[in-house]
């Protein structure tokens, strides 16, 4: 972490760490003043895979008034990244000062009211990924080794969310989410189970950011755009990242005024 703060990162004081999932992109463009530096130049950051609609960057400015770190594209663990480097962007944000990290992700839809291009506001996750950031012999730097994760979504923050949908005109359903391994779309049994399991969504990703920003410490809030109804025989990456350019503007609209409560 040290050679980002050489490099300048961390000079605002960043309140609030942004991770940006696929197709929500052009977020960043939104940032003041942005300072910015590409995955595979910061020192001990694991090569990025690049998968489409992430283009691996960070970028600290101010974003709608408040000093921010954005992460434009994540990594996941389909790509073949280990466990605990899905927790690298939450180290990061922890190190540089961050108390607040606001998780997006594009997910496809289990619960029958869910339709292509409904927001919603995760109230809580289930694991089935079959890994753990915090897994493993080195702990991760300043976590906690067995954090609680009852309320691990900010309750406080859900329900900001929710409001800050209704000021932009938008209704943000609550919901829990559902994390699996990927890359393969889910099968229509294994949109059943999930179903059976509680999961209003599912995705690749979220999960292990939140239990790493738990463990450090952090406040958690998660924002899903909903790109498809999970299961179906035409499901493709294209398609979610389609469906979240054609939806960039509504999202960026509830964040913003996220953003003006924080």
């Amino acid at each position: 972490m040290a050679c980002l703060r050489d490099a300048g990162f961390g000079r605002d004081r960043p309140r609030v760490a942004l991770i940006l999932g696929s197709g929500w992109g052009a977020i960043e463009r939104e940032v003041q003043d942005p300072f910015d530096i590409r995955y595979e130049d910061i020192d001990g950051f694991p090569p990025p895979a690049g998968t489409a609609g992430h283009e691996c960057r960070l970028t600290e400015g101010a974003l709608w008034g408040v000093p921010t770190l954005v992460f434009r594209g994540r990594y996941h663990a389909y790509e073949g990244h280990e466990a605990r480097d899905l927790a690298i962007q939450m180290r990061i944000a922890h190190a540089l000062g961050a108390s607040t990290v606001i998780l997006t992700n594009a997910s496809g839809a289990i619960r029958e009211d869910l339709q292509p291009g409904d927001l919603l506001a995760i109230r809580d996750h289930v694991n089935l990924m079959g890994l753990n950031p915090l897994a493993g012999f080195e702990r991760v730097p300043g976590a906690k080794p067995f954090p609680a994760m009852g309320g691990a979504y900010d309750a406080e923050l859900l329900d900001m969310l929710v409001q800050a949908g209704e000021q932009a005109g938008e209704t943000i359903h609550r919901g829990v989410y559902a994390a699996v391994l990927g890359p393969s779309f889910e099968t229509p049994a294994e949109v059943e189970m999930l179903r059976r399991l509680g999961a209003d969504a599912v995705g690749m990703s979220t999960v292990p950011e939140a239990i790493a920003a738990r463990a450090l410490g952090l406040r958690v809030c998660g924002l899903s755009l909903v790109t498809n109804r999970a299961g179906g025989s035409e499901d493709s990456h294209e398609g979610t990242l389609k469906s979240a350019h054609d939806n960039a503007p509504r999202f960026a609209n509830v964040l913003k005024a996220l953003f003006a409560g924080l």
